[in-house]
């Protein structure tokens, strides 16, 4: 059997990347990519829901904020190793996903395709955008030899 998703681990990395109220001014939450998955993490460690219908609809493409990207290169590592590996029984609308999605959108501008293979995302992610993924599937290895 699988281990649970680690909520706690998600949402500690996303506050991570979250840029402070005075870099903002104010907190723009849902509106904002961080602001927004840090509601989706919160939502799942409150509800104990791991989906969100049309969840994957609702991530905000008019925040232009430059994110640190170390910062958010870690966080994607992290989200990409809770990832369960469900391969076909992938759903677009589960909380990694959502995450997974504001990350990268704060990275990249865009959102990815995901088939349910972490690896094969950042694969993906690494032809995209060599040093970004890089910086991802290095933080991953070292979250799998742990």
């Amino acid at each position: 059997m699988k281990e649970p998703i680690n909520v706690a681990l998600i949402k500690e990395a996303v506050q991570q990347c979250c840029r402070t109220e005075e870099e903002c001014n104010a907190c723009k939450g849902k509106a904002c990519l961080m602001g927004f998955a840090k509601l989706v993490s919160e939502y799942a460690d409150v509800k104990k829901a791991l989906s969100i219908p049309n969840g994957l609809k609702l991530v905000p493409s008019e925040d232009y904020k430059v994110y640190e990207v170390d910062t958010v290169a870690s966080a994607l590592a992290i989200i990409n190793h809770e990832c369960k590996n469900c391969m076909d029984n992938h759903d677009d609308n589960c909380v990694i996903n959502i995450i997974r999605s504001s990350l990268e959108v704060g990275l990249l501008g865009e959102h990815l395709p995901f088939t349910g293979s972490p690896l094969a995302y950042i694969m993906t992610l690494s032809q995209i955008n060599p040093e970004i993924g890089g910086k991802v599937m290095t933080a991953y290895r070292a979250l799998k030899n742990d």
